[in-house]
C-alpha cells in the first residue's frame, strides 16, 4: 500500500505543475496596445505613383532612422487600402516627437532619402499626417 501511495504522490507531483501552467501560452493571443497613454502616434499618408517602390524606399528610410536617430521611436510601414504609402510612428511624448522631427530636418542623409521618395511618389505637398495623443 505504501508503494501505491508513493507512486500516486510522485505522479501527482509531476503532473500538477503542468496542469497549473496549462494555458500559459494563450497569453500571447491577447492584443497589445498599439501605444501607451501619453505616447504620440503619427500616421503619415502619401499617395504614391509607384506604391511598391515607395514602400521599399520607406522601409529603407525607417531602417536608416532606426540606426541613426538619436531620438528613439518606432515606425512601421504599410499600404493603405487606397494604395497610398503609410508610416505609423510612435513617439514617447510630444517633446520626443519634436526632437525627432528636428533631427530629420537637419540630417542630410535623411533628407536625401526623403528626396528620392518624393521623386518616386510625387510632391510632398500630397503627404498628410494625423497626430494622435494616446489616452
Amino acid at each position: 500500500m505504501t508503494r501505491i501511495k508513493t507512486a500516486t504522490l510522485l505522479i501527482a507531483t509531476l503532473l500538477i505543475p503542468g496542469f497549473a501552467s496549462a494555458g500559459h501560452h494563450e497569453k500571447g493571443n491577447h492584443m497589445m496596445l498599439a501605444a501607451q497613454p501619453g505616447q504620440v502616434m503619427v500616421v503619415y499618408h502619401w499617395p504614391c505613383a509607384d506604391a511598391d517602390a515607395g514602400l521599399s524606399l520607406l522601409k529603407a528610410l525607417i531602417a536608416y532612422e532606426r540606426d541613426a536617430s538619436p531620438y528613439p521611436y518606432s515606425a512601421a510601414p504599410a499600404l493603405h487600402e487606397d494604395g497610398a504609402v503609410v508610416s505609423v510612428d510612435v513617439h514617447g511624448s510630444t517633446e520626443s516627437m519634436n526632437d525627432a522631427l528636428a533631427w530629420q530636418a537637419a540630417d542630410k542623409e535623411w533628407q536625401a532619402q526623403f528626396a528620392v521618395m518624393e521623386a518616386t511618389c510625387g510632391s510632398a505637398d500630397d503627404l498628410s499626417s494625423h497626430v494622435l495623443t494616446m489616452q
